[in-house]
């Protein structure tokens, strides 16, 4: 078991890695590319995408704890059903999502001060793509097939940057950016579906799973954390002049490894620690492991970042970027205080535990209305985000004391 939990775990993160490096290095040619202004129109469109794309999120996490489930009792038939049902529902979804795009586009338009509502339709078709992709990647998770769940994550970004260098280079600018991220999910897509040609085959069975139970917790999660990481660059973007969104988008973009590495760690931890807990086994300690990676990743850092940021933002975006590189140290640690909390909550959710979302639901529309009244400059903004996120740390921090002494009464009431 540890054996299998050190290599899966090392497949995902190297994936995650593999993923987030291309997807950096799409980032530095994009702001180079487009400039300031419109790189901060693109951050605008993408803390949309990151806050549409929270259902099928879910979905994965979701369909890989069905799935295991159906796999340990041999039934791949329902497996296949599964899969199908969940790609036409993620599809229904997709478009849905699409047409509540296309109708909300002219008051997004105004919201996020864009020329067009250009770039809004493009988000709307990419997702479309995006919201299905994880249907066979949540069974690939489930069935334990993590090379080629690895393998696929390893080469999404990688085709995200192709597609950017060629749609920006035919002059489509930030909308051939947008459009990148669509174009590469339809190509992952189908190399999502090769390895499942196995289940694919099986005769398909009737299924009649109720995935709430598994879904409820994990969507709060999701949203809320996604709400919570996001929603700065949105307020950026609108009471700001568009060359300091695209500053601010920069600098979240090298604080958000941070974030990054806490939901693959996270995204590891939760399947891992749910099996040792279905089975009666201990599963503590891998929740110290990822603490202690996750702190190892975080100290390094938060080091770089204080030692020479500007030396960091101007090799990675251009001399122009500049100007933001005073608070980058001062954003990877507020990023670092949601990240810690978010290991601890992926931690309660393997657990079945859920007295996270009282904070957390709490939080979220908190630090919304703090940004609404205290906006006027990066430091008030970067200083709501501390305190919120701070808040939040401790809240998780409190919870798991108070779950793992009742855990103790409860083994010394089962010794006596």
């Amino acid at each position: 078991m540890g054996d299998k939990l050190l290599r899966h775990g090392g497949i995902i993160f190297t994936a995650s890695i593999i993923s987030y490096f291309f997807a950096y290095l799409f980032h530095f040619y994009v702001a180079r590319a487009l400039g300031p202004g419109d790189y901060g129109v693109l951050g605008s469109i993408l803390s949309l995408l990151y806050i549409f794309s929270v259902p099928s999120i879910v979905i994965t996490t979701t369909l890989a704890q069905i799935v295991s489930e159906e796999k340990s009792v041999g039934e791949y038939g329902r497996i296949k059903s599964i899969l199908l049902l969940s790609v036409k529902k993620l599809a229904f979804i997709g478009s849905i999502i699409f047409i509540i795009i296309i109708l909300l586009s002219s008051f997004l338009k105004v919201v996020l001060d864009l020329p067009t509502t250009i770039p809004i339709l493009t988000l709307g078709f990419s997702l479309i793509f995006i919201t299905i992709l994880p249907s066979p990647r949540g069974v690939l998770q489930g069935i334990q097939n993590f090379t080629s769940l690895g393998f696929n994550m390893a080469i999404e970004k990688p085709a995200l940057l192709l597609f950017a260098l060629l749609f920006i280079h035919i002059g489509m600018g930030v909308n051939g950016a947008i459009l990148s991220y669509g174009t590469a999910a339809i190509v992952i897509l189908i190399l999502a579906f090769l390895p499942l040609k196995s289940i694919l085959r099986e005769e398909s069975e009737r299924v009649n799973v109720s995935i709430y139970p598994y879904a409820a917790p994990i969507f709060i999660l999701i949203l809320c954390i996604t709400i919570m990481s996001s929603i700065d660059i949105l307020f950026v973007r609108k009471d700001f002049p568009p060359e300091v969104s695209g500053y601010f988008t920069a600098m979240k973009m090298l604080g958000q490894v941070i974030y990054f590495s806490s939901i693959a760690l996270g995204g590891v931890l939760l399947p891992k620690v749910s099996e040792l807990n279905i089975s009666n086994k201990k599963h503590d300690f891998l929740l110290r492991k990822t603490l202690i990676y996750f702190g190892i990743i975080l100290a390094a850092v938060i080091s770089t970042y204080a030692l020479a940021p500007e030396l960091i933002i101007t090799t990675l975006f251009g001399e122009s970027y500049a100007p933001i590189s005073r608070y980058l140290v001062w954003y990877a640690i507020t990023t670092g205080l949601l990240s810690t909390a978010i290991i601890l909550m992926f931690y309660d959710v393997s657990l079945k535990r859920t007295a996270f979302r009282y904070p957390l639901t709490l939080l979220t529309p908190i630090q919304t209305l703090l940004l609404i009244i205290f906006h006027e400059t990066l430091e008030q903004v970067i200083i709501v985000q501390a305190a919120t996120f701070t808040t939040l740390l401790i809240a998780v921090m409190i919870i798991n004391r108070r779950y793992n002494g009742y855990l103790r009464k409860d083994q010394q009431v089962l010794c006596e």
